[in-house]
């Protein structure tokens, strides 16, 4: 009897075909039914540990041959060949766009809020501004686990956050050979702390399920140390000889020190441990409108510069300098005139 290929096994056949395919290797599998073939380049083989350099596919277990299913190994093989074909980084740009009229005054004043200072913009200025587009992994693990993939884009000059649409599906998006990659990305900081945000907002509904379930537990170790306290008490015994107090105190001693270590323990299986990881950055120049303006506040000046984005059509936001949340409603100090986003600005 034959056993025909479930949607579960043809979509992981193609996962693979394209996986290995895209790795830069050849792989010879036309359906699930029958095994498949797949040849990789050496390096790809070693860094991934895969089972060869030519090596049989199959959505059921054979000697010799890995099996492409949920169940197995597969899932690590992926992620390991993965983890050494995907680019860490890149860089693109967008080289030429519509850019608006040069006198961006009155749009600036309707976009932003100043609260205490006058600002005076000066011509906007045509210019390619970087941007680093990240993805990063958020996790918090407890007695159970949330997962998150959160994608952030931060204006390498201003470090500002920037809601922009996907660059990668814009028919004018090219490899950007001339950009330099360094090291760390100067937006890094700018993106940990936005990612924090995030992630604490995309897991609220778990971490709220996590208290509930300590809470819940919790209440059930008490009310059980609670039974074993009166109980020690020998109020309720029904043994012949009565204990003195100091054996019932002793014994309550236990009872209570127990319940500490019991709730102790609860604690550390339910306690959160969270974890923000970058997968990817890729550097992407996009054409903009560049705009001077000085900041006065009191005796004290400050130039900034805004940016008047091509793809959204619309004036960027500014990045608080304390927590990097980007602001539209910028409070300034007195004497550096550094920006503050309103929630830093009512903790001065």
């Amino acid at each position: 009897m034959t056993v025909s290929a479930t949607s579960l096994d043809r979509e992981l056949q193609t996962f693979a075909v394209e996986l290995f395919e895209r790795s830069g290797g050849v792989a010879d599998w036309f359906t699930p039914d029958a095994p498949g073939v797949v040849v990789v380049p050496s390096n790809l083989a070693a860094a991934a540990l895969l089972p060869g350099e030519e090596f049989s596919m199959s959505t059921v277990v054979a000697p010799g041959t890995l099996h492409v299913s949920l169940a197995g190994d597969f899932l690590d093989v992926a992620a390991r060949t993965l983890d050494v074909a995907v680019p860490r980084d890149g860089s693109f740009c967008i080289p030429e766009r519509y850019l608006t009229s040069r006198d961006l005054t009155d749009k600036i004043a309707r976009t932003f809020a100043w609260q205490n200072v006058r600002a005076k913009c000066r011509a906007a200025e045509p210019a390619l501004v970087p941007y680093h587009l990240w993805t990063l992994h958020g996790s918090l693990r407890s007695e159970d686990v949330w997962e998150g993939i959160f994608h952030i884009a931060v204006n390498e000059e201003t470090r500002a956050t920037v809601e922009l649409p996907d660059v990668f599906q814009e028919a004018d998006l090219l490899g950007d050979e001339a950009a330099s990659a360094p090291g760390e990305p100067s937006t890094y900081t700018a993106v940990i702390a936005e990612g924090k945000r995030r992630l604490i907002a995309a897991s609220a509904d778990f971490v709220r399920r996590i208290d509930q379930r300590l809470e819940r537990d919790r209440k059930r170790l008490q009310d059980y140390y609670r039974a074993l306290s009166r109980e020690a008490d020998g109020s309720k015994r029904r043994a012949a000889t009565v204990q003195s107090p100091d054996e019932i105190a002793a014994k309550k001693r236990a009872v209570d020190l127990e319940l500490r270590r019991k709730l102790a323990e609860l604690n550390e299986n339910y306690a959160l441990r969270a974890q923000l990881r970058p997968l990817v950055v890729a550097r992407v120049r996009l054409p903009a409108l560049v705009v001077p303006v000085v900041i006065q506040r009191k005796q004290a000046s400050r130039d900034y510069r805004l940016y008047w984005n091509s793809l959204l059509k619309n004036v960027e936001p500014l990045a608080c300098s304390r927590c990097y949340r980007a602001t539209l409603s910028a409070t300034f100090t007195n004497e550096t005139v550094d920006l503050l986003c309103t929630s830093c600005a009512g903790g001065t």
